[in-house]
């Protein structure tokens, strides 16, 4: 009784602290980096910033795997601070968020910007679930349904129990795929944007919280450096295996067999490494206490982020064009800090949106809203 009494106690300080409502910056900061790099990611793509500078397309690319770590960070984080409650209060305000910037960011194009490029009608985004306006939203929204039953197995697992089914799932739906059917989708994964990915990966996130990694001094900083260690090897070992392959036949089929492990899928190795990696990295680091006021704040915006630069209508308008007035000619370093650049402007720029949102929606009480018409929803049933 007293070992475990101890063990809710150091989850509570590492994941969050029931009594003062602390969050842990540690979290807060992946997902502040995860979405800068999902900013990164997308004026590289989106922004044809790879097409456009193609003779710097290997330093691109590498850039792009160091940063490919955003999406299955969202949902590990989901798993470690998420599996002891499940409410769908939460899952509301998710939505009613969607909805307002669906809508706002639409309806202030078509006030506000003439002749912008208009992908989708008007109506559809009254309905961004429906029509997958943000595919992670929609993926995660199907995921949240499961989860009132998931937290339950969850809290009766044992430590050996647990660590077999993340070991079986993962083992079977990542080697069985690339080393055995790599060609056929035979359990639906569809390279982790489907549901039951999201569900896989929340289970290993939800393992890291409730049986938390916890190391003091020296400990605690090489086990941080093992853990940065591990991403920056597997993200380069990526890089050299995709754009120097070997000549030599035998090398080549041992490059070819690593390749398949270290696919850009959400489902592979290499995303899993890093997104893994770096959440035990940041979980261990101690952030002055100023430093981790400002995490604290930009962290819950995190997701604001996402919604705002990734509107169909932004990705068409702003960040198509970003790269086009620019100048051609540019050396590599100026071009990765003229990237840095504008990745820092869109996100400063969504922060502040985000804050309005937020502002908003305090003083109108849409999370008191939620959490009546959940109580009122579960009373009409019960």
């Amino acid at each position: 009784m007293k070992i475990k009494l101890q063990q809710n106690i150091l989850i509570d300080k590492i994941i969050y602290n029931k009594k003062s409502k602390k969050r842990n910056p540690g979290i807060d900061f992946v997902r502040v980096l995860g979405q800068f790099a999902i900013i990164l990611t997308h004026l590289l793509h989106c922004g044809k910033a790879i097409e456009i500078y193609s003779k710097h397309r290997k330093q691109l690319i590498s850039l792009n795997i160091l940063t490919s770590f955003h999406n299955n960070s969202f949902i590990l984080i989901s798993g470690i601070v998420g599996y002891r409650t499940n409410k769908y209060s939460n899952l509301l305000y998710l939505w009613l968020t969607v909805l307002f910037y669906s809508i706002i960011i639409h309806i202030s194009f078509k006030l506000f910007k003439k002749n912008f490029i208009e992908k989708n009608e008007i109506y559809t985004e009254f309905f961004p679930l429906i029509f997958r306006r943000y595919w992670y939203f929609t993926t995660y929204f199907g995921m949240y349904l499961f989860l009132p039953i998931i937290n339950k197995g969850i809290s009766c697992l044992t430590m050996p129990e647990f660590k077999l089914i993340i070991a079986s799932t993962l083992g079977i739906f990542i080697f069985w795929r690339d080393l055995m059917n790599q060609k056929h989708d035979i359990f639906n994964i569809g390279e982790g944007y489907t549901v039951i990915w999201l569900l896989i990966y929340y289970l290993t996130g939800a393992f890291i919280g409730k049986y938390p990694i916890k190391y003091c001094g020296i400990k605690k900083y090489f086990f941080c450096f093992i853990c940065l260690f591990l991403y920056l090897f597997v993200a380069f070992l990526y890089i050299n295996v995709h754009i120097y392959p070997s000549k030599i036949y035998f090398i080549k089929n041992i490059l070819f067999f690593i390749k398949k492990l270290l696919t850009e899928r959400m489902d592979s190795l290499l995303k899993i490494t890093e997104s893994i990696t770096l959440c035990l990295f940041f979980l261990q680091i101690s952030f002055n206490k100023y430093i981790a006021k400002v995490i604290c704040f930009l962290g819950p915006k995190a997701f604001d982020i996402y919604l705002i630069h990734n509107h169909t209508v932004v990705r068409h308008n702003i960040l198509r064009p970003i790269f086009y007035y620019e100048p051609k000619n540019i050396e590599c370093y100026f071009l990765i800090l003229l990237l840095l650049w504008k990745s820092l402007k869109i996100f400063v720029l969504c922060i502040i949106i985000a804050y309005i949102r937020s502002l908003l929606f305090y003083l109108m009480n849409i999370r008191k809203i939620c959490i009546n018409f959940e109580e009122i929803i579960f009373k009409m049933i019960n």
